[in-house]
C-alpha cells in the first residue's frame, strides 16, 4: 500500500514566500553585482596593457559578465588601453621610536577607450585611489598581509570604476 505524505502547511508557505520574493526581485530589475550593462557598440572589447597585471585580470573577469573580450584587435568594437599603472607606499606617521605607525598606498592608472574606427570615447584619464592603514608593530605577519590585501582591493576597485565610466558613455552624443 502506498502512503502519500502531505507537506506541512508552514513548509508550503515558506516555499511560496521564497518564490514570491525571487519573482519580486527579478521584476524590480535586480542584478548580481558583477554585471555591467555596456552600451551598444562597446560589446566586443580588446584590452591593451601588461598581460600579467592583476588589473588586466580583473578587467577580463568583470567584462566577461557583460561583454566579449576579444583576442584580435580587428574583431573588437572598442579598444581599452591601460597605458600606465603605478603603486606607491608612503609613511603617514611614526611613533616615538621612529617606527612606522600609519602608511598609505596610492594606486594610479592611466587609461583610454577608443572605438575600432578611431573615435575617442574616453580620452586619456588618470584614476587615483588611496587607502591608508595602521601598522601594528605586534603583528608583523598581519601587517604585511594587510598591505597586500589593500593593494589587491585597490586594483579591483579601479577595474570597477573603469567599467562604470565605460557604462556611462553615450556613443550617440559622441558621434555627432
Amino acid at each position: 500500500m502506498i502512503r502519500l505524505r502531505l507537506m506541512p502547511a508552514p513548509l508550503i508557505r515558506a516555499i511560496a514566500f521564497v518564490c514570491l520574493l525571487s519573482l519580486t526581485l527579478a521584476a524590480c530589475g535586480f542584478k548580481l553585482r558583477g554585471a555591467f550593462e555596456l552600451p551598444q557598440g562597446l560589446q566586443k572589447i580588446y584590452l591593451v596593457g601588461s598581460s600579467n597585471s592583476a588589473l588586466m585580470t580583473d578587467l577580463r573577469e568583470m567584462l566577461a559578465y557583460s561583454a566579449q573580450v576579444v583576442n584580435n584587435r580587428e574583431e573588437a568594437e572598442a579598444i581599452l588601453s591601460i597605458d600606465d599603472e603605478s603603486s606607491e607606499t608612503r609613511t603617514l606617521s611614526v611613533d616615538s621610536r621612529g617606527k612606522v605607525r600609519e602608511s598609505e598606498i596610492e594606486y594610479s592608472v592611466t587609461y583610454s577607450l577608443v572605438t575600432n574606427d578611431g573615435l575617442n570615447v574616453i580620452d586619456k584619464r588618470t584614476l587615483v585611489l588611496v587607502r591608508d592603514y595602521i601598522n601594528d608593530e605586534n603583528n608583523i605577519i598581519g601587517r604585511t598581509n594587510e598591505s597586500s590585501v589593500i593593494a589587491r582591493d585597490l586594483k579591483r576597485d579601479t577595474a570597477q570604476q573603469i567599467l562604470r565610466q565605460i557604462q556611462a558613455v553615450n556613443l550617440e552624443n559622441l558621434e555627432q
